[in-house]
């Protein structure tokens, strides 16, 4: 993969309800418009794929949300192929959707698969019931292990399982806990994340009324680190800052963004990028899921921003998200000649390693990668 990689990304933002912690872009509604959605994204697409001519078929399809798993069968479908009839999609292409435990039924795989989908993406944050009811989930943990035997049981046996750590009720032992059962589940992929606090969300007011919603820093600091062996010791090798795969199972979307690949975004609120020679260009839909339906429909998609990315903002997101791997970012002579000098005083700091060909934070950069990312960047 990397810079001649494609990958499509849809938008789904309907959800039963809005989790407290949540910053996505969602909408409940107790009526969905299932089919004017689907009629936007694929009319989104028509306009948009001239962006993308002459690009080999996408490697990934992901449908991210919301909840694209509340989304009837057969209108992922019709998705996947619009897209394939319109961009191509590659034969061995990665096809995902976002779903919660709750949604889950032994009808869902089957489904799923009959129209093309081969990989599963499951929230299921916590297997402690008592925490999953602080964060305002609707499942429980043995809902969630249901879920993915459902889904084994149905024939889609690519699940990653998503884990949030770090709320103030946590303590190590849970924190370790949620990985060893989410390890015992088999799962091909593991992404972990740590809780943050958003100011818009629930949590944020709570937090600006004096609530104390997370772990302290310096133990935040010692769980994720725990966390990430207790993924390696399962069997999923830590790739990236939030995520662990099976070996070969890395997944293909998120790498995309992260070796400066190019994505089609649609869908409301939806992000696209695409290659502009040396620069880039980046832009938003806008996101109300109305206005954005609306806007699609009549041919014409509602941007909410587009940037213009030159040559050194596009070196410059190479570093930022290139050194969120594990195995760091690629070095060639452009990068070097901007950045070089610098990466060379923080790997004399113990900070960088892996020079000259390859630059990759060590555990101790790890640990402060914003900062060690903006003296790279700045300097």
């Amino acid at each position: 993969m990397g810079e001649s990689s494609l990958g499509v990304y849809v938008h789904y933002p309907y959800c039963a309800r809005h989790c407290p912690y949540c910053d996505f872009n969602v909408a409940v509604a107790r009526a969905i418009p299932h089919d004017d959605y689907r009629d936007a994204v694929i009319a989104e697409l028509r306009v948009r794929a001239p962006d993308f001519a002459g690009r080999p078929p996408a490697v990934s399809l992901y449908f991210g949300g919301g909840t694209p798993g509340l989304w009837p069968a057969g209108h992922i479908g019709a998705v996947i192929d619009a897209v394939d009839a319109t961009l191509g999609l590659a034969a061995d292409a990665e096809v995902t959707v976002e779903a919660n435990p709750e949604d889950v039924t032994p009808a869902t795989a089957p489904a799923l698969r009959a129209v093309g989908v081969n990989r599963i993406s499951l929230g299921v944050q916590s297997f402690d019931d008592a925490l999953l009811r602080r964060l305002g989930r609707m499942h429980t943990g043995d809902g969630a292990r249901r879920a993915v035997d459902a889904l084994r049981a149905g024939g889609l046996e690519d699940v990653n399982l998503d884990l949030m750590h770090g709320e103030a009720g946590q303590t190590l032992a849970g924190a370790l806990a949620d990985v060893h059962a989410a390890v015992a589940l088999a799962p091909t992929h593991v992404s972990t994340y740590q809780l943050t606090i958003e100011p818009q969300t629930a949590f944020g007011a709570r937090a600006r009324r004096g609530e104390a919603l997370l772990v302290e820093d310096d133990q935040l600091s010692v769980m994720y680190g725990a966390v990430r062996a207790a993924l390696r010791g399962g069997g999923l090798e830590p790739y990236e800052i939030s995520n662990a795969a099976r070996p070969g199972r890395e997944a293909r979307h998120n790498t995309l963004y992260w070796t400066d690949g190019e994505y089609l975004g649609l869908g409301a609120g939806a992000h696209g990028y695409v290659h502009r020679g040396a620069g880039a260009e980046r832009w938003s839909n806008a996101r109300a899921a109305k206005r954005y339906m609306a806007a699609a429909l009549s041919g014409r998609p509602a941007e909410a921003s587009r940037e213009a990315i030159d040559a050194e903002g596009r070196l410059e997101d190479r570093v930022l998200c290139g050194l969120r791997l594990d195995r760091g970012l690629a070095v060639d002579p452009t990068l070097d000649a901007r950045f070089g000098p610098t990466a060379r005083r923080l790997a004399d700091q113990g900070l960088l390693a892996g020079l000259p060909d390859r630059w990759r934070a060590t555990d101790r950069g790890r640990a402060i990668l914003d900062r060690v990312i903006l003296e790279l960047v700045t300097g």
